[in-house]
């Protein structure tokens, strides 16, 4: 995958900044996956990619942050799950980011719950019912 690829997909990371990071997260993503259908693996590469990019850009310190970033630090978050409610003065308990699938197997990374591309890169993962190390 190149990034003109990577941004003719994903249009919202065209002019992503330090292009470096953009080069070396599609560099890291276009070693993994091999195991899988060469469709599946397309669509890990740019799920991965646009997740990892997601979490730089919300890591990015807020002075002098270029625009794109603000835009893709909220736009790429993941939906918090419900583990606890209260009716009576209103409670509301989500989730950790790292806390597991329960009962799915499968060995992920915590951070790919933190994001909505992570979500679905862990649905393609679950796919494959196998261990799978995704740095």
């Amino acid at each position: 995958m190149t990034a003109e690829e990577f941004t003719d997909f994903y249009p919202q990371f065209t002019g992503f900044s330090p292009v470096v990071v953009l080069t070396e997260y599609i560099r890291r993503a276009n070693g993994q996956f091999s195991s899988f259908t060469p469709e599946d693996a397309e669509e890990a590469r740019r799920l991965y990619t646009a997740h990892q990019l997601t979490l730089y850009a919300r890591s990015a310190p807020p002075e002098g942050i270029p625009p794109i970033r603000a835009v893709l630090a909220s736009a790429g978050q993941a939906p918090q799950r419900i583990t606890g409610k209260k009716v009576g003065e209103v409670s509301v308990t989500y989730a950790t980011a790292a806390s597991p699938a329960s009962g799915s197997g499968l060995a992920e990374p915590a951070d790919l719950r933190e994001t909505a591309f992570g979500l679905q890169l862990l649905a393609i993962l679950r796919r494959y019912r196998r261990s799978l190390y995704v740095p």
